[in-house]
């Protein structure tokens, strides 16, 4: 039996289950699971998901379609998590802001309008790309987010297509009672 119908199976008769768990239940290198698990998610079969600060697999519970349309699906490498939004108080105003890290210190970010941003270290043809710097040696990238993402989780993915290196984000669908909770706590302070 192939190793993507090994993975549904377990999937269909657990529920859900962590990456480790998958693992050790089909005693293969952790790499193989986790490349399969990502082209199951490009081709919206399975679906990651955060519960008690674990990130666990299931079954998709709908269409997921997140890969950009200029890259192709082939060169994911692997899902590099969750990144928590960071709050910071400037005088009576909360910044909200997320931190990815870059290959090189240049990059360009992309927001085609769609709902998640590209991050690469070169420019892609055909899109409203803006000029942005990373921080120094740190090779952070740091993007402000508008209003409505300000309570979002959001997923990272990274690429590699020839010599360059993608990084996709994509926001959670709903707003995040413990991230409203916290951004609150920053306004009363």
């Amino acid at each position: 039996m192939e190793l993507r119908d090994e993975i549904l199976r377990l999937l269909r008769e657990r529920g859900e289950l962590t990456t480790s768990e998958l693992v050790t239940l089909l005693k293969q290198p952790r790499h193989r699971v986790l490349k399969t698990l990502n082209k199951l998610y490009f081709e919206g079969v399975v679906e990651p998901f955060k519960k008690n600060r674990k990130y666990y697999w299931r079954l998709a519970s709908g269409y997921v379609a997140v890969a950009p349309l200029h890259l192709t699906i082939e060169p994911v490498l692997y899902i590099e998590g969750v990144i928590e939004p960071i709050y910071r108080k400037v005088e009576d105003r909360v910044d909200t802001f997320i931190f990815t890290h870059v290959k090189n210190k240049e990059y360009w970010l992309c927001d085609c309008d769609v709902g998640y941003y590209i991050i690469t270290d070169q420019p892609i043809e055909g899109c409203n790309c803006r000029m942005r710097h990373a921080f120094g040696d740190r090779k952070l990238a740091m993007l402000y987010l508008p209003k409505e993402l300000k309570f979002r989780y959001w997923k990272s993915y990274r690429y590699g297509e020839g010599d360059a290196e993608f990084i996709l984000l994509a926001p959670e669908e709903q707003d995040a009672p413990e991230l409203v909770k916290k951004y609150e706590t920053y306004l009363s302070h």
